[in-house]
């Protein structure tokens, strides 16, 4: 990991957000089982991602995600116990999963459960505060799970739960770390759409769609209209970055296709070739400001608030509605924001009809390539902002003056020279500018 010294940086709890943004659960449909450490850098929007993972029992993928939403879920049911343990059984994970997987449900449950276990990983995120005119960046170190065991009512089974064979009737007991517990009471791990995700079908649509929800979340908390970010840095976003980049972008295609058809997605492009292309991505909802300051009103965070009021516009005020009710009648939840999260998300549990909203549907096919792609952001921006976090200081006034002048080729030089090591893009870069940084 580079130094971060120069960088302000403070220490931040884990939650379902900083999970996806650090590409911690790959979007790839297969990955190598044994142990895995990794590390990586990648730029979105204006924050530098670098993490450092390292995940004894093998990277979690695809269906993990919906396990781990799955438990998350009974967690939340279990109103969130105070030593941040909760008991179950596999077909209760099953019931909540998307799309259960067919055959060897049990084994993928105990193989997902082991992946989870056994990932831990430190997220520094920063970024270039114009008005400090200095980096400021973030920093967490954790993990999902402290335990994880199979409980036996008769005998004694001292076996490791890795080495153990999961049924119906098996019961499984794990303890979430306390930063990870805490952000579910606060309704964190409910900025996903459910009811998206059932739609979705495949894992690799549904994990496009996590990642994209989350870095959607701009440094202000609101939720943008576009991204745009070049293709190195979004495989690596996306915990491709050990993939071939034909097949990874084909995993993408099909599931951004799944994203335009359900109408999360207004518009998908990619212009360029290989990892120094870009993808570009428009959004096809935007919340509704006073949807929003209800909900902020009530104590739920801003990126929840905005993400509740777009997908279900409908349903904001009969939840609250439904909420306050049972508040006036002397009910005390144990956290009122999750709770207000839980009654939009499910009308039906909170015992509200709110009017049908219609699901949005994008083009069933891939863009014709005769139409004109999305307009990227300006280059000359996205790579003045690469290299302040690069050197995690202001250029130098010849060198912004060299950048401003740099022919499209030149551009495309230096574009590709992100993928390189810093030192080496560094060095890469001085060369193409024709003056110190």
């Amino acid at each position: 990991m580079p130094d971060l010294s120069r960088a302000d940086t403070e220490l931040i709890r884990v939650n379902e957000l900083d999970l996806t943004r650090a590409g911690i659960i790959s979007v790839q449909k297969v990955m190598p089982s044994e142990s895995a450490s990794w590390q990586t850098e990648y730029v979105i929007g204006d924050v530098q991602h670098q993490v450092q993972g390292h995940a004894v029992y093998g990277r979690p993928y695809g269906s993990d995600a919906d396990v781990l939403l799955a438990i998350q879920t009974l967690f939340f049911m279990a109103g969130c116990p105070e030593d941040n343990s909760i008991s179950f059984t596999p077909s209760a994970v099953l019931k909540l999963m998307i799309n259960a997987p067919s055959g060897r449900e049990y084994t993928r449950i105990r193989e997902a459960l082991l992946r989870l276990s056994g990932v831990k990983w430190k997220l520094t995120r920063t970024r270039w505060d114009a008005k400090k005119n200095k980096l400021v960046g973030k920093t967490n170190v954790s993990g999902l799970l402290s335990r994880l065991e199979l409980v036996d009512d008769v005998s004694g089974n001292d076996k490791a739960f890795g080495e153990r064979t999961l049924n119906e009737q098996a019961v499984i007991q794990l303890t979430f770390t306390p930063d990870f517990a805490a952000t579910i009471r606060d309704g964190l791990f409910q900025i996903l759409d459910g009811e998206l995700l059932s739609r979705l079908g495949q894992p690799s649509a549904r994990s496009l769609y996590r990642v994209l929800q989350a870095h959607r979340i701009q440094t202000d908390e609101t939720l943008s209209h576009e991204l745009s970010v070049s293709a190195n840095d979004w495989l690596r976003a996306c915990g491709m970055e050990s993939d071939r980049f034909d097949n990874a972008k084909r995993t993408l295609d099909a599931a951004q296709i799944r994203l335009l058809d359900e109408g999360y997605l207004k518009d998908a492009g990619f212009t360029g070739r290989g990892k120094a292309g870009m993808f570009q991505y428009t959004f096809a909802s935007a919340p509704e400001p006073k949807l929003v300051d209800l909900l902020l009103a009530r104590g739920v965070t801003r990126p929840v608030a905005e993400s509740l009021a777009a997908d279900h516009p409908d349903r904001v005020r009969p939840a609250i509605q439904s909420v306050d009710e049972r508040l006036g009648s002397g009910w005390k939840p144990r956290s009122l924001p999750a709770s207000l999260v839980d009654a939009v998300r499910n009308p039906t549990k909170w015992g509200y009809t709110p009017a049908p909203e219609k699901v949005k549907k994008g083009p069933t096919k891939v863009r014709p390539t005769s139409d004109p792609p999305p307009e990227p952001l300006d280059p000359r921006a996205a790579l003045l902002s690469s290299l302040k976090l690069k050197l995690r200081r202001a250029l130098s006034p010849m060198a912004q003056e060299a950048l401003a002048e740099l022919s499209p080729a030149g551009l495309d030089l230096l574009r590709s020279a992100l993928m390189k090591p810093t030192p080496e893009y560094l060095a890469l870069a001085e060369q193409l500018l024709g003056s110190p940084l």
